[in-house]
């Protein structure tokens, strides 16, 4: 009986071994992540988004995509698993101060959720870097605004209507500064808080710089309302 367990446990541990070295040798996550509950249903719908948009031909190059947005998803779902408790009621300051035009309030929340995001600089670093290392600058954008679902592009579109009068210096400075709101919001699970940091540089781009270029941004987008209606 003794020998028959013994005969029983190598083979076990020996068909393990197996299937552990294919999984090294090939160093791929499997077609659907979930198989393995190392990717929630949301993150596999990120994923599968970014990789139809990319269309890569190289199969070799779409799995170590694959393996790089998985791992990505992982870490980042345990930060906010850890961080939301003390994001969503910091972004619900920011909010109401907002509504109560009370900017100095606002910022002190802005700045706390800053320091909140720091702490996930470094994974954020590692993932656009790994992008970087196997797809072209092009290819990384359009992993960006996958994860943003374009809200760059579509709102760069919206301030050329409302402000059709923007020279192209003051074009190029708010698109710098949407593209960093991007940079910010690829690091966000929910699409509301996404939203959230549009909402951020969106302050900095109209109360800030376009009212210190000489435009009204309240009035512009009062005339644009109107011109819709």
């Amino acid at each position: 009986m003794k020998f028959f367990v013994k005969v029983c446990w190598l083979f076990c541990s020996l068909s393990l071994l197996i299937q552990l070295s294919a999984f090294a040798a090939t160093n791929s996550v499997p077609e659907n992540p979930n198989q393995l509950g190392i990717a929630s249903v949301v993150s596999q719908k990120h994923i599968e988004a970014v990789l139809t948009a990319l269309q890569l031909d190289d199969a070799q190059k779409k799995t170590e995509v694959r393996d790089i947005l998985t791992a990505y998803f992982l870490v980042l779902k345990d930060w906010h698993a850890s961080h939301d408790p003390q994001i969503k009621p910091l972004w619900n300051q920011f909010n109401k101060a907002r509504s109560k035009q009370n900017q100095a309030e606002a910022n002190v929340a802005l700045a706390k959720i800053q320091t909140e995001y720091a702490s996930f600089s470094q994974q954020h670093k590692k993932f656009i870097g790994d992008l970087s290392a196997l797809l072209t600058p092009e290819q990384v954008e359009l992993v960006k605004d996958t994860l943003t679902v374009n809200k760059v592009s579509v709102t760069y579109k919206v301030y050329l209507q409302i402000f059709p009068k923007l020279t192209d210096e003051q074009m190029a400075v708010v698109l710098k500064n949407l593209k960093a709101a991007r940079e910010e919001a690829i690091d966000c699970e929910s699409m509301t808080e996404k939203s959230e940091f549009f909402k951020k540089y969106k302050i900095i781009i109209e109360d800030d710089y376009l009212t210190a270029q000489g435009y009204d941004p309240k009035q512009a987008r009062k005339d644009f309302a109107a011109k819709q209606k």
